[in-house]
């Protein structure tokens, strides 16, 4: 197998947990009767068949759209990994209770025996008996203790239990891409999301909490299918194939492009709606909610280049005698991506990925598709099935109402009253931002307060960080002049931080005006993530505040966006910025530069005959770059005049992903 990022971006995302599909022995994974069997033929059979999909369908060519876009939103999740525990995983800390037992408190008459708390929950990472209490899953409530039976890790404790040497994450019986993900997507696809948190019986449901329980009432959800999967011997990894590079396992063959073409352009183009596939052909399932394509090319083409396309020769195609024209088709698929349980709600935008795949879309004479081929790297990588989930009425896990979970989620959506204005509190959210590796100038989130009388008399900070060693992070709260740092590198290895912090400093300034948040890693070896965070001002409306100094704010010169970045191309592409107005301050540059994997990209900022190195191939098989640089901490501090054109220079160094450069912009602060 040639080297490809793929295949390293595919290891890393395993072992680093980010995988996401149902257990291989899950019913609601399997194609119908006799799908499976049939497998894919030269022309599509009853298995890959779009009539499979509920809806009067279109299939000729000429009618179907080149691009469209689901209109309902599709959110991202955790796809709740089986080694785990499942929704049964204390994910905001070991102290707070995991989401089954939160519901299982709130409704099934559950309460915790005296000395639960104290209980350890098994932890993969510290298997050792002496490092966990097999009690506490014989306290569980129904709920959680269902999902730790049959939904969690229960075999990697037993296994924990009978050998107590240390295990390789490949050698415990849970594989780490086993999870919920089979039902997040229908979830996502056909369910509100919660924007909030909200409290029932006294217990206080997070987002990430009825995202997980709306999850798992997805267990077994209905739906159409196309295709089936491609089920590998044991100890198989690799797929044979014949000399025309297809699968010599007609099961390995799905599915159809041609079907795949008609769903995508029917679905999302004519009916604006998505649906789901899973992405990889091989016996790993990663299901994904399907939300947009665009069709980049679509060429009638001769039976000559067709056989070129498919490393054949002659005059003859021979895969579909039917075939009256063959057109030549790049078809990119947007989908969304697995996120972390968070307190807020995880953006879609952010997680929202890209696959591009290239065929042959085999027509009849009446203009009507009738199947098609991959070419090119499309033959090895492409979906295995294509799904059309149904919406639930009921709960497809014992001891979980699908009906209280929408109504928690329901009242999360309800609207905030906005505090009064002559005093109390005032709540600001902040967006989330990435936190590079060892850059003491850290990165910057801002909260608005406006519409607050009085003057400041407390603040609250919550936050929601993702970071593997909180030990490295320095975080600063600044407003109307005053810059409080209220933790500075605490915590040591401990992971992510989701905490509400009093900050001191603040009392008698105006409330009003930008709060903003500096996160800062100030060590080597490990990056995190500011999901969200808010502020609360706590204000004393019959309090005059104080005058504060005058200040000069930051000017913002953008440079030219949508700049697409070709792969291995070490010489790059350049985008420029004006900056003009100002003689002298500090300089960053703001960076938001979407790609596939960013540990093979160099970025640099040139301006009156110096350069410097941004970002220099780190982060691996990470996705995205979205960055603030501040040049006197990357190298060689900027002094002078920033007037003039400053000339960013992006550039992929390895073959298999291209990116685009979304935007970015000379920052330069007084």
């Amino acid at each position: 197998m040639h080297r490809t990022k793929l295949a390293r971006g595919l290891l890393a995302t395993l072992l680093t947990l980010a995988g996401c599909s149902g257990q291989a022995e899950d019913p609601s994974l399997k194609a119908p009767d006799g799908a499976i069997d049939e497998g894919k033929e030269d022309r599509w059979n009853h298995a890959n068949d779009p009539e499979r999909f509920d809806g009067d369908l279109n299939y000729h060519v000429t009618d179907l759209p080149l691009e469209g876009r689901a209109e309902r939103d599709s959110w991202p999740s955790t796809y709740w990994p089986t080694y785990g525990d499942g929704i049964n995983a204390r994910w905001q800390s070991r102290d707070d209770l995991s989401p089954a037992e939160k519901y299982d408190l709130a409704f099934n008459g559950w309460t915790p025996p005296e000395g639960f708390h104290a209980l350890r929950p098994f932890d993969r990472d510290r298997p050792a008996p002496t490092d966990w209490d097999a009690a506490y899953y014989q306290q569980l409530g129904p709920l959680a203790r269902h999902t730790s039976q049959n939904m969690g890790n229960r075999a990697d404790r037993e296994a924990a239990l009978a050998d107590t040497v240390d295990h390789r994450p490949d050698e415990w019986p849970v594989e780490t891409w086993w999870g919920l993900c089979h039902a997040w997507v229908p979830a996502a696809l056909l369910e509100d999301r919660p924007l909030r948190a909200v409290e029932h019986n006294g217990v206080r449901f997070e987002v990430g909490d009825m995202e997980a329980l709306l999850i798992a009432a997805y267990n077994r959800a209905p739906a159409d299918m196309i295709g089936g999967r491609c089920n590998l011997g044991t100890g198989e990894t690799q797929i044979e194939r014949d000399e025309q590079g297809r699968a010599t396992n007609v099961e390995c063959r799905d599915s159809n492009p041609g079907a795949l073409h008609v769903i995508v352009t029917n679905f999302l183009g004519l009916q604006r709606k998505g649906f789901a596939f899973d992405r990889t052909y091989d016996y790993e399932v990663w299901n994904q909610p399907v939300v947009g394509y665009e069709i980049t090319k679509q060429e009638e083409i001769t039976v000559a280049r067709a056989n070129q396309l498919l490393g054949l020769t002659g005059e003859t195609y021979t895969f579909n005698a039917d075939a009256a024209k063959l057109y030549e088709v790049n078809l990119a698929v947007q989908w969304i991506t697995e996120s972390h349980a968070s307190t807020q709600p995880n953006e879609s935008a952010r997680y929202t990925r890209t696959d591009r795949y290239s065929y042959i879309l085999e027509v009849d004479a009446d203009g009507k598709i009738i199947g098609g081929e991959y070419t090119g790297s499309s033959r090895t990588q492409h979906p295995d099935f294509l799904w059309n989930p149904r919406r639930l009425t009921r709960s497809s896990v014992p001891y979980l109402d699908l009906e209280r979970v929408r109504m928690l989620i329901a009242r999360s959506r309800m609207p905030v009253e906005p505090p009064p204005a002559t005093g109390s509190e005032v709540v600001a959210m902040g967006a989330g931002v990435e936190i590079p590796d060892n850059q003491p100038a850290g990165v910057t989130s801002v909260a608005t307060v406006s519409g607050a009388s009085g003057a400041v008399v407390g603040v609250r900070v919550q936050l929601d960080v993702t970071h593997p060693y909180v030990g490295d992070l320095a975080l600063t709260l600044r407003h109307g002049g005053v810059e409080r740092t209220f933790r500075n590198r605490t915590g040591g290895s401990a992971d992510d931080i989701r905490e509400t912090v009093d900050v001191t400093g603040f009392e008698g300034l105006d409330p009003n005006g930008e709060w903003t948040l500096v996160a800062a890693d100030t060590a080597r070896a490990d990056v995190g993530r500011v999901n969200g965070w808010s502020v609360t001002v706590v204000t004393d409306g019959a309090a005059e505040p104080m005058p504060t100094e005058p200040t000069t704010s930051a000017r913002r010169f953008a440079g030219q966006g949508n700049v697409a970045v070709p792969d291995n191309t070490p010489a790059g592409v350049t985008s420029t910025a004006s900056v003009s107005g100002v003689t002298a301050g500090r300089v960053s540059i703001e960076v938001d530069l979407a790609h596939t994997y960013r540990g093979d990209l160099v970025v640099a900022i040139e301006h009156g005959g110096r350069t410097w190195t941004l970002h220099d191939r780190e982060g691996g098989n990470a996705d995205d770059l979205v960055q603030t640089f501040t040049l006197d901490a990357v190298g060689n501090a900027f002094s002078g005049d920033p007037s003039g054109t400053w000339t960013l220079r992006v550039s992929d160094h390895a073959g298999a992903d291209v990116g685009t450069l979304r935007s970015w912009a000379v920052v330069v602060a007084p």
